[in-house]
């Protein structure tokens, strides 16, 4: 009889020392946990850019809103102040200046479509300060303007 061929063939080792790189499960853990982190951690980027940029832009129309208050306040000038004489200080009407700066205000708040609140008017002078306080969603701005009422040339 003749020796079988099959003997003479080595034996296969069936350990592989190179395991199947994407044959497992074992990472994908890990994968997921950074995808969340990442995608939390976006998130509340665009939660802080967003609730940043309103308190900016509340606090550019707050100084906005009182400025142009002060402004309608300063025009309320006593009628007999105007008529006399160039270099005589310009009274102000405090009565008038405050209702017309808070009437200003207000139109103002609807039309910036903002929760305000006119602060303080005080009249000194030929001068008329102006301070505003805007709320939204728990976060406060405040303005402040001064204006100085003026003859026209």
């Amino acid at each position: 009889m003749t020796p079988h061929r099959c003997a003479q063939l080595p034996v296969p080792d069936v350990r592989d020392p190179h395991p199947p790189r994407l044959g497992g499960t074992q990472g994908s853990g890990l994968v997921a946990a950074v995808t969340l982190i990442f995608a939390f951690t976006f998130l509340g980027l665009v939660w802080l850019a967003r609730d940043v940029d309103r308190g900016v832009s509340n606090r550019s129309a707050a100084q906005s809103i009182a400025f142009q208050a002060a402004r309608s306040g300063a025009q309320s000038a006593s009628i007999p102040d105007l008529r006399r004489q160039r270099g005589v200080a310009v009274a102000i009407d405090a009565e008038r200046a405050a209702s017309a700066a808070r009437l200003t205000a207000a139109e103002l708040f609807a039309s910036y479509e903002l929760q305000g609140l006119v602060t303080s008017v005080v009249v000194s002078g030929d001068r008329v300060s102006v301070t505003v306080r805007v709320t939204e969603s728990g976060v406060t701005a405040t303005g402040t303007g001064t204006v100085r009422a003026e003859r026209a040339p």
